[in-house]
């Protein structure tokens, strides 16, 4: 089977999973410290949203990564989408997505609102993977789109997630060098 393939039934199989408190909590366990005898900013990755930046770590758990802090920030990402967002300062509280239905539904603890998204198939562009998404809210309609760069080795140099309708998408990006 071809590198494509596999990657795209692996993404089939995590979009079926969701991320549970335990695995949160065992991640925030896992994060780097500076004492350790490895070099954790192999692992940093910078958080931008809604006009705050965030340092944290990125660590593999049931299939899929979460990128968490020590001050309790976690985002869980599948491969294709931010599923669960919690611990951001401020009163959104949870931020969760359902993509088990169609369209999928982004709830949000702190406004106590969810959101139907509708998403259509994820589109290959020349530095990734492209997802256009909106929002028909009452007033307008409102572009959600997410996006996945890719370094020419395929690593991950940048997701983009569109989370809420009218608020700039969350951007997570390494902090350190591609190809170190």
């Amino acid at each position: 089977m071809n590198k494509l393939a596999l990657l795209l039934m692996g993404v089939c199989l995590l979009a079926a999973c969701t991320v549970r408190s335990q695995q949160l909590d065992m991640a925030r366990q896992a994060i780097p410290r500076g004492g350790d005898s490895i070099d954790v900013e192999q692992f940093a990755w910078l958080v931008r949203f809604n006009d705050a930046e965030f340092k944290v770590y990125s660590i593999s758990v049931g299939g899929g990564i979460v990128f968490a802090n020590e001050q309790g920030l976690e985002v869980a990402f599948d491969g294709w989408d931010v599923l669960i967002v919690s611990g951001l300062p401020g009163s959104l509280g949870v931020i969760r997505v359902d993509k088990s239905s169609d369209p999928r539904v982004h709830h949000v603890q702190g406004l106590d609102e969810s959101f139907e998204v509708a998403c259509r198939e994820p589109q290959r562009v020349s530095d990734g993977w492209r997802v256009n998404c909106r929002h028909d809210g009452q007033d307008r309609v409102y572009p959600m789109n997410h996006e996945i760069r890719l370094s020419s080795d395929g690593r991950i140099t940048r997701i983009s997630a569109s989370l809420i309708p009218g608020v700039g998408p969350m951007v997570i990006e390494p902090l350190f060098e591609i190809g170190e």
